[in-house]
């Protein structure tokens, strides 16, 4: 049964979502745009003004009249957690309402990061660093594969096997939602989160391990078990040497400044300062040749409109562009369309916003009528 409640409840969501985007709306303009009541609207108003959620705000009258009121998304009404882990370093960070970093935090992994247990006490106690008052969800992104129930089936580069991340992390946090994900899923609903228009393309993560998402249509392809996108186990072979993608076109690609324990995006700075040099040059160059042989691969397969890429890597992109462009070109089928390629708008927090922002998604999401009503007659 669908009570008065619930309907006041979706029209106050409906109308929330109006303003994701960042939208500054009248309360007429969303009574036209829903095909509502102002009345109605009023109602759900109040109830988004109450949790506080919205922002009044005049606006200049447009004319002879008094000035109108207009409402936004309060940035500091919901605050959301985001951490992501590889083997150096835990970073977390707070996203508000409005997709911004208020607060950031790092610690390093130490050397027991293929610990999983240790680990996610670290995890906890980071998150914990970075509460604020509300939150209303953490977001956890993970390098490897991880099951519908937030469990870690494999993450390689971790050294985690079948561990229950998101069962401990609900448990340390009972009073908020809290979602384990794939860092290159988490990657691309950060993109997605900033979109105004349904997308095809193809997101790769370049961190220490290579990931990527696949969306379609504006949707993310996770495939039958969730595990798409596992780009960086693609073999390539190189100038004579097979090798996984990632091994080329990840961290390890640069091993002469990727030291073990070095956060990836200290490596990156120090490639930056010294891509004068014969040693870091030879390096791009090879660099260059992995990344267009991988894109080209998975260009065939998925036929992307654009490929975008995010992670601490993505920096050095601008110094290999020409390179890259001129390898695709060599290596793609005559005829096929060629993939434009563009650098992600969050960069190397990419993956720690996605994981807060797929927890700000639930925010905004309709509920299931069908499943209510199930649920209210079972």
């Amino acid at each position: 049964m669908i009570t008065t409640r619930l309907l006041r409840h979706i029209n106050a969501l409906r109308c929330l979502r109006l303003l994701q985007g960042g939208a500054s709306l009248s309360r007429a303009d969303m009574a036209r745009a829903l095909g509502q009541t102002r009345a109605t609207v009023g109602h759900a108003v109040a109830e988004l003004a109450e949790a506080s959620l919205v922002l009044e705000s005049e606006t200049a009258p447009n004319g002879i009249g008094r000035p109108g009121v207009a409402l936004r998304l309060n940035p500091e009404g919901a605050r959301f957690i985001g951490i992501e882990i590889d083997t150096r370093a835990i970073t977390g960070l707070l996203l508000n309402l409005n997709m911004q970093v208020t607060a950031r935090a790092s610690i390093p992994t130490g050397t027991d990061y293929d610990d999983p247990q240790a680990m996610t006490l670290r995890i906890i106690a980071l998150a914990k660093s970075l509460t604020a008052d509300p939150i209303h969800g953490l977001g956890l992104a993970i390098p490897g594969l991880v099951g519908k129930d937030g469990q870690i089936v494999n993450a390689p580069i971790l050294g985690w096997r079948d561990h229950p991340m998101q069962a401990a992390l609900a448990q340390a946090f009972p009073d908020m939602p809290v979602e384990v994900v794939n860092d290159a899923f988490a990657f691309a609903a950060a993109e997605l989160a900033g979109a105004d228009t349904p997308l095809n393309l193809l997101m790769v993560l370049l961190a220490e391990g290579v990931g990527s998402a696949h969306i379609a249509q504006g949707k993310l392809i996770a495939g039958a078990h969730g595990f798409a996108g596992e780009l960086g186990h693609m073999r390539i072979s190189l100038r004579g040497q097979s090798a996984k993608f990632e091994a080329l076109a990840g961290a390890a690609g640069f091993p002469h400044v990727m030291g073990k324990g070095r956060a990836v995006a200290e490596g990156v700075a120090t490639l930056l300062a010294t891509q004068d040099t014969t040693e870091t040059q030879d390096a791009l160059a090879l660099w260059a040749e992995a990344l267009a042989m991988g894109l080209s691969n998975a260009a065939h397969l998925l036929d992307p409109d654009r490929i975008v890429l995010g992670g601490p890597l993505s920096a050095l992109y601008p110094l290999v562009a020409a390179q890259v462009e001129a390898h695709l070109k060599a290596l793609m089928l005559e005829g096929h369309a060629r993939p434009t390629l563009h650098l992600a708008r969050y960069g190397a927090e990419g993956a720690a916003i996605g994981a807060a922002a797929r927890l700000r998604e639930r925010l905004f999401t309709l509920p299931d009528l069908e499943d209510t009503a199930l649920a209210k007659t079972a």
